[in-house]
């Protein structure tokens, strides 16, 4: 089961992408993502046909991608502030979004805090 404990694991093990996107294991999503999820990937993209294509989740650079890890009823890939859920067995997404990076400034609840304090 995927807790917020694990989650905030995730984040802490893995918080830089890999210098090549061939240390990635990519073929997690292949072997259970792609018919269900409509994975595509091109020299510097990864595309999930599941996702809305105006979602900013729609289309990731490889080099954005920390690291992609099994679960049980799931395969995650793992962004710097992100982590996208893919169901193993269905079309179902879940999208986590780290709002609470304190030492990352460009973070997204730093940067609404940023834009509400400047409105004030």
């Amino acid at each position: 089961m995927v807790t917020k404990k694990v989650i905030q694991q995730l984040y802490k093990q893995y918080k830089q992408p890999p210098k090549s996107a061939d240390e990635l294991d990519i073929s997690l999503l292949f072997d259970y993502a792609a018919e269900n999820h409509g994975i595509f990937i091109d020299e510097d993209n990864l595309y999930i046909g599941s996702v809305d294509p105006s979602s900013p989740f729609a289309e990731i650079p490889l080099s954005k991608i920390c690291q992609i890890v099994e679960f049980e009823r799931f395969i995650a890939i793992i962004l710097h502030a992100s982590i996208i859920f893919l169901g193993k067995e269905d079309s179902e997404v879940n999208i986590h979004v780290r709002m609470d990076d304190p030492d990352d400034s460009s973070s997204v609840w730093n940067r609404l805090k940023g834009l509400m304090g400047k409105a004030v």
